[in-house]
């Protein structure tokens, strides 16, 4: 039972994990340039382009902290009950 709620919270941390990753690298480069030019007056405008290797990055280490650390809770739990 304890390898299941660590394999469901390591795939909640996963795709958690990789929107926060897509925000990051897609939704920034663009924002943050609109947002300068307000400042400081001039033109701007960004690409962005992400690839699935990273994306697939960011979910793997997602994935590997929410599983253990949901494992280690339930193992420590279960050693010491409550």
């Amino acid at each position: 039972m304890r390898y299941l709620k660590s394999v469901i919270v390591g795939t909640v941390a996963a795709v958690i994990c990789a929107v926060i990753w897509v925000v990051a690298v897609v939704v920034l480069p663009i924002l943050l340039p609109f947002l300068m030019s307000r400042f400081t007056g001039s033109g701007g405008g960004g690409a962005a382009r992400v690839g699935s290797g990273s994306i697939l990055a960011a979910a793997l280490v997602g994935f590997l902290a929410g599983f253990f650390w949901k494992f280690t809770r339930v193992s420590r739990l279960g050693a010491h009950p409550r």
